[in-house]
């Protein structure tokens, strides 16, 4: 159902504070989290394995969980440390952890075999890091699969129909904008990639903005991390280059990305993590505001429509669904994911021994 062998975003680390204790649902399996004295954010299962109380119920004593059922008291290890009314803490109480890490203002947890946690495998989103820009979060909680959102996501011919009152109107006078893509949406050993050059207005511009030429990064890699990041230059810089990649020191007139995480809950709940940005040379605050709040509004539709989406898929006769040239993104990263999965299965299957 889903692929544990991945780092998950749990939240943002600034979430989580000294003190309580957070109960978390990621890929359908209940994590109670917290943050020792020393600053260190860990994870433990939220059931207690004596009688599967959550231990997100308990309460924290000394860098301990202390369950609130049967008062047995776990290290954040998740050793038994105490049994009241017994002299010892049995060994066989123990409850399961996962490995986490702060990196990039985001905890990330890894839901598969602690020994397989490679912390290489974090996506770098170190530009949520950046300071030069005004930083706007939000979240959404759909009620819907979390594929559907990873769909949404790398589908962007969508955008002027779903949001044509939002991010995709158009203003008076603005044209399409030729984009111009060398082998377009790429297969990556963990997600997708794809950049090109936008030459002409873009969305949101004013009637009388210049022309300009846009050149976007974009990634979105396994579980459901979207990095999608665009510089706008002089018109003619794309020609210029041979319409080549630029370099990252190359000058340019605005600077904006945006990162998002999809984070599925369960098989019909997804927490929706995002951010955008813009470098605070490139506007003013006021600026900055009004287009956040279009954002803002512009998920909401996505919601709408990822909902209605999902009740169709539940109550509707069963089919398959059709593909356009459009869904090509989307159809390399579930080729990714089904990849990867399958490789996961396969080296936890239960070896086949050989007859005598």
């Amino acid at each position: 159902m889903f692929l544990k062998s991945a780092w998950y975003v749990a939240g943002w680390t600034s979430e989580f504070e000294a003190g309580q204790l957070y109960a978390r649902r990621i890929i359908d399996e209940p994590l109670v989290m917290m943050r020792r004295e020393d600053g260190t954010l860990v994870a433990l299962e939220d059931r207690c394995p004596h009688r599967w109380a959550p231990l997100s119920l308990g309460r924290i004593e000394d860098d301990t969980i202390r369950c609130m059922y049967h008062g047995v008291r776990f290290a954040t290890n998740g050793r038994c440390v105490e049994v009241p009314g017994q002299t010892s803490a049995p060994g066989s109480l123990k409850a399961r952890t996962y490995p986490v890490v702060e990196r990039h203002q985001w905890a990330w947890i890894w839901m598969g075999d602690p020994k397989q946690a490679d912390t290489s495998l974090i996506p770098d989103v170190s530009l949520l890091d950046r300071d030069d820009v005004y930083m706007h979060r939000g979240e959404l909680n759909y009620a819907a699969n979390y594929n559907l959102i990873n769909d949404n996501l790398l589908d962007l011919s969508h955008v002027a129909f779903v949001h044509e009152k939002t991010i995709g109107r158009k203003v008076e006078g603005d044209e399409e904008p030729n984009v111009v893509t060398g082998a377009g949406a790429q297969p990556l050993p963990r997600g997708v990639s794809n950049n090109n050059w936008s030459i002409g207005r873009t969305a949101m511009q004013a009637p009388d903005a210049p022309v300009t030429d846009q050149w976007m990064w974009f990634s979105y890699l396994v579980p459901g991390i979207f990095i999608n990041h665009f510089r706008t230059y002089p018109a003619g810089t794309a020609e210029r280059l041979s319409f080549a990649e630029p370099s990252r020191d190359l000058e340019c007139l605005s600077d904006t990305f945006s990162i998002q995480a999809v984070t599925p809950l369960t098989e019909r709940s997804t927490r929706y993590i995002y951010s955008g940005a813009h470098r605070k040379t490139d506007m003013s605050p006021e600026a900055a505001t009004a287009i956040f709040g279009m954002v803002d509004e512009a998920f909401r539709e996505d919601t709408a429509m990822i909902e209605a989406q999902q009740r169709m898929i539940d109550t509707g006769p069963p089919g398959t669904m059709g593909w356009i040239q459009a869904d090509r993104g989307l159809s390399l990263f579930r080729k990714v994911l089904d990849r990867l999965s399958a490789e996961e299965r396969e080296a936890f299957a239960p070896k086949q021994t050989e007859p005598a």
